[in-house]
């Protein structure tokens, strides 16, 4: 049983990895390939998930724009250099990133600890196991609000995070959250979400669609063509597509 559990499990990140390049997703997760490349995009993103861990870990008098600044420093001197296009490329990503995450974490008033942080919970949608990781979410006046620090994202990432937030709290708590909220760091944009009961169904649509996608390996590729990052691609060598069950994921 707990094989055939891990052979469904289907997690954000996933998700997020068919959204950003199908043929990403194909390597990595059917086939089982992996991926030595390590891209300043991740680098800088982990680094996020540190900072904004550790700074609502912190107590609530200990919350300030010099700790931000603090973390910023800790986590970022970790990043190598040579992962960027080159220094001014660094420095650029380097004041964009302190620039809105120091607005950001600085201009929320939470006098508690979160209800959640960087937890990962998992529940059954459709007979397959989904798994989804929630930052940082605080109590609301009616339920709780959701908040994702991302470097960036483009509009089916806000829509996936959305929908998949509405669907998986209502079927794992029974409630929907009272505001999703996407922040991007490179661009300074908060996308917020407030769902109703309609959103509900409007979640399952967009989560069956986007299960059905995955389970059409030999339709990844068909867009690569229209990729800004097609000419160069490392992953993209003397593939043949295997046919895998739906759901499976190494």
């Amino acid at each position: 049983m707990r094989e055939k559990q891990t052979e469904k499990l289907l997690t954000d990140y996933h998700l997020e990895t068919f959204l950003e390049c199908p043929y990403k997703f194909y390597h990595r997760f059917v086939v089982g390939k992996k991926i030595s490349e390590y891209s300043w995009r991740e680098a800088v993103q982990n680094s996020v998930n540190l900072i904004v861990h550790q700074y609502y870990s912190l107590p609530t008098k200990a919350r300030s724009k010099v700790t931000v600044l603090r973390l910023i420093q800790q986590y970022w001197d970790q990043i190598p250099l040579h992962l960027f296009q080159d220094k001014a490329h660094y420095y650029t990503i380097l004041a964009k990133t302190t620039d809105h995450l120091l607005q950001s974490l600085t201009s929320r008033e939470i006098k508690s600890s979160p209800l959640f942080l960087y937890e990962q919970f998992q529940t059954s949608l459709d007979e397959i196991n989904v798994s989804i990781r929630f930052e940082v979410g605080n109590w609301s006046d009616r339920s709780f609000t959701v908040s994702k620090y991302l470097l960036e994202a483009d509009e089916s990432m806000v829509h996936l995070y959305t929908y998949l937030t509405i669907l998986f709290s209502n079927q794992a708590f029974g409630m929907l959250p009272e505001k999703v909220e996407v922040i991007t760091l490179l661009d300074g944009k908060h996308s917020q979400y407030y769902p109703d009961e309609n959103d509900v169904q409007l979640a399952k649509a967009y989560f069956n669609e986007l299960k059905e996608n995955i389970s059409r390996p030999k339709e990844y590729f068909k867009d690569c063509n229209e990729c800004v990052f097609e000419h160069g691609c490392s992953l993209k060598n003397d593939i043949k597509v295997v046919e895998k069950k739906p759901g499976y994921l190494h």
